[in-house]
């Protein structure tokens, strides 16, 4: 068996450069053969999975962006690779979502290449998301937590980040069509999520296992600060609903459109993304991904 491993030399701390040797000699107990290949610039992860096509396996050690980047690859190339993830960012949320641990040397000895699970993508214009598509300040913010604040403040960090960039939210006019159901008007929040919770901040007990084929689409419809920290309570416990300020909808295919022109970019995974209009569609058990001997609770 063979795998690809692409690892961006900023991710973690100094000791990254040796870290890869680690997994290297590691990933040589259960392949035949280990390509490593480093990133140097933004692109790189999907080039280089579309250079090595006959692998059985690709492997990320890297931020939500790089992992991001090797999934187009894959999307691009139809690969039937298994994906192993080794966290190496800020936010590493799909990595917490699969039950990876943070810490890098616990990640990468969990693994014994035995259990995997087969997880939705979204794509949105011609960018792939393995977590959410967003407008609005709140998930932006989730992205933004240093590891310095998570280790002083724990899972309260993302909270705290959150309540900071309410003050900074802007309020869009926007037209959404979906299979779920339509909106129009103004919005404040808007979030297509394949998962029901972004780092500690869960909306919905709906949706949890990431392989429905479908994703929940949220829209916060009032830009008054007093409802912004309603649903921001709401959501500690999952138990935003739909009411007077939110919109929910479960769907496979969005579009959005800006009703007033003015450019509105999507975040992608805690990432700028492709600016409006886009179309949306959810892409069902598109990877398998490698879990852990033991999952992590997420």
């Amino acid at each position: 068996m063979k795998i690809l491993f692409i690892y961006n030399p900023n991710s973690g701390d100094e000791s990254g450069k040796e870290f890869v040797g680690e997994v290297e000699d590691y990933l040589k107990k259960y392949f035949d053969e280990v390509i490593l290949r480093e990133t140097k610039k933004a692109g790189d992860g999907t080039k280089f999975v579309e250079e090595t096509r006959d692998v059985d396996a690709i492997g990320v050690y890297g931020g939500d962006g790089s992992v991001n980047e090797v999934l187009l690859g894959m999307h691009k190339t139809s690969s039937r690779a298994k994906l192993l993830i080794l966290p190496g960012g800020t936010g590493n949320l799909l990595a917490k979502k699969l039950g990876i641990d943070d810490d890098k040397e616990a990640a990468l000895r969990s693994f014994d290449f035995k259990r995997t699970k087969k997880i939705d993508l979204g794509k949105v214009n011609d960018k792939i998301f393995s977590l959410f598509a967003s407008i609005g300040a709140v998930p932006e913010a989730i992205h933004e937590v240093s590891s310095e604040e998570k280790s002083k403040f724990g899972g309260l960090a993302y909270i705290k980040k959150s309540i900071e960039k309410l003050a900074s939210s802007e309020e869009y006019k926007l037209d959404v069509k979906s299979d779920g159901g339509n909106y129009s008007g103004p919005v404040d929040h808007l979030i297509v999520g394949l998962t029901n919770k972004i780092g500690r901040i869960e909306f919905t007990q709906e949706n949890d296992e990431m392989d429905s084929g479908k994703a929940n689409l949220f829209i916060m419809t009032s830009d008054s600060v007093r409802d912004r920290l309603e649903v921001l309570k709401d959501s500690l416990s999952g138990e935003v609903e739909e009411g007077e300020s939110i919109v929910h909808y479960t769907v496979k295919e969005v579009e959005i459109n800006s009703m007033d022109g003015e450019e509105v970019a999507l975040d992608i995974d805690g990432d700028k993304g492709p600016s409006l209009p886009v179309k949306i569609k959810i892409l069902k058990e598109e990877v398998e991904v490698y879990l852990p001997s033991e999952v992590k609770d997420d």
